[in-house]
């Protein structure tokens, strides 16, 4: 089984990615945290584009998050083919709603096409101004697309994007209600 967790930046899907994780492991199940962009070398060339260490074309940036991915999605069935329950911290719905901001939507689920499907993803939608506000006492400096209107924008786009079997969470509450929905949500 996969589990995607998605939304903006700052809206908190590292954190309940870990609790459910936290969460299934106590009641005996065998899960693999993982999360996008991935630690491989790849990954680490994302990691450095969004700090804005170096520059790419937007196209060239949604070929990287894809080639990833390509990586990422072998080792999700690996795990999943043995009896694990595999959670993502970012998934392809990000590519979609983040790529699409620049790039055509069609060319962006063309070139994430060997991705799977997850059996289920969280969406945490959280107001913009908020998720800024996380991203600012995160203090590891503002990324590529952590600014007001691009944030507001890929939010909407979550919802535009959105296939497959996806809950769409409000993650303007506390870290406990957010949970509280999520664990409500897994009929597991």
């Amino acid at each position: 089984m996969l589990i995607a967790f998605e939304g903006t930046d700052g809206s908190g899907l590292s954190t309940q990615s870990k609790l459910l994780a936290e969460w299934l492991e106590s009641k005996g199940y065998t899960v693999y945290l993982t999360k996008e962009p991935t630690t491989g070398e790849i990954g680490k060339l994302i990691r450095r584009v969004l700090r804005k260490e170096i520059e790419v074309s937007d196209a060239t940036l949604a070929l990287l998050f894809a080639a990833d991915r390509v990586e990422h999605t072998k080792i999700i069935v690996e795990r999943i083919e043995k009896g694990e329950i595999v959670i993502s911290d970012r998934y392809r719905l990000s590519s979609y709603a983040y790529q699409s901001l620049t790039l055509d939507l069609e060319w962006v689920v063309m070139i994430n096409r060997y991705s799977i499907t997850p059996d289920l993803t969280f969406v945490i939608e959280t107001p913009p101004e908020v998720s800024l506000e996380r991203i600012k006492q995160r203090n590891n400096g503002i990324e590529l697309f952590e600014e007001l209107e691009k944030l507001e924008k890929i939010s909407r786009n979550f919802r535009k994007v959105a296939e497959g079997n996806v809950v769409f969470i409000d993650g303007n509450r506390s870290i406990e209600e957010v949970f509280g929905e999520v664990r409500d949500k897994i009929l597991i």
